[in-house]
């Protein structure tokens, strides 16, 4: 008898807890951040089914979630350059699934989008872009070349259902061939700058001796010219005295010049 009631009250438990499991199954949470997409007998029905608690039929439905929310994938690749120069870039992408688009997402790829669409789109738009610079220019145009690997990616991945947030180039390497001839050229660089200050220096050293000869020079002619003047005065006086002492003081009857006068003056 004991066995009886016990039975009788075990097998109505047990139904019961088996009726609670499945009505359990019967809802799935989808969590903030993400969409669910419900798929009925392996196949995905139109539209996405928002954040919160949904009813689904055990056995036959099942929701496939979606993450929403801001990844970021790091990747490293190399690439050649305009110049045929080989370049390491590594590139930081921010992204998300669009919600409008992630059924249309789920049903071409699936819940591996990162290794089948972005990863690869992220390879294929560093190659294409670095090609179109020379490595000395994916130096000095750093934030151009950025931006259109940005533009690149965002065209190849929008229309697949993804947003690209956030895009950083967070290291370009070169190989060691060329670090060793960017070296060598800065190198070069700074001993034509050293020889151009050296030079200028000269330049000014050498105009600076240009005016002082200049100067030199005008205060010989000066001393010159004076004293040519005194020697000439002095061969008139000289003149003078020798016609003064062979005078025999009779003034003479012929002159050469207009006035006597200017015979005799030592200060012309």
């Amino acid at each position: 008898m004991k066995e009886m009631n016990l039975t009788k009250f075990i097998v109505p438990g047990v139904i019961g807890i088996i009726i609670i499991v499945v009505l359990i199954s019967c809802f799935t949470t989808i969590p903030t951040g993400y969409v669910g997409i419900k798929v009925r007998f392996g196949k995905a029905k139109d539209g996405v089914i928002s954040e919160g608690l949904h009813f689904t039929l055990p056995l036959i439905e099942k929701i496939e979630r979606i993450d929403c929310r801001t990844k970021k994938i790091e990747t490293t690749s190399e690439a050649s350059t305009k110049d045929l120069q080989t370049v390491t870039a590594s590139i930081a992408v921010n992204y998300n699934v669009d919600r409008e688009n992630a059924n249309k997402l789920y049903r071409e790829v699936g819940n591996q989008y990162e290794s089948i669409l972005i990863a690869p789109a992220i390879l294929e738009s560093i190659k294409a872009t670095m090609a179109q610079y020379t490595a000395e220019e994916l130096i000095t145009k750093r934030t151009e070349v950025s931006s259109e690997i940005q533009t690149a990616l965002t065209e190849k991945i929008s229309n697949a259902g993804f947003k690209v947030t956030g895009f950083n180039v967070t290291n370009i390497d070169f190989s060691m061939e060329y670090d060793r001839a960017i070296e060598a050229k800065a190198v070069k660089q700074q001993e034509v700058i050293a020889a151009q200050a050296e030079l200028e220096k000269q330049e000014i050293l050498n105009k600076k001796e240009i005016a002082i000869a200049e100067k030199d020079a005008r205060v010989m002619e000066l001393q010159n010219s004076q004293i040519t003047e005194n020697t000439l005065k002095l061969k008139r006086l000289e003149v003078y005295q020798n016609f003064i002492q062979k005078w025999n003081g009779v003034m003479p009857t012929t002159m050469l010049g207009d006035d006597i006068n200017s015979f005799f003056n030592v200060n012309e």
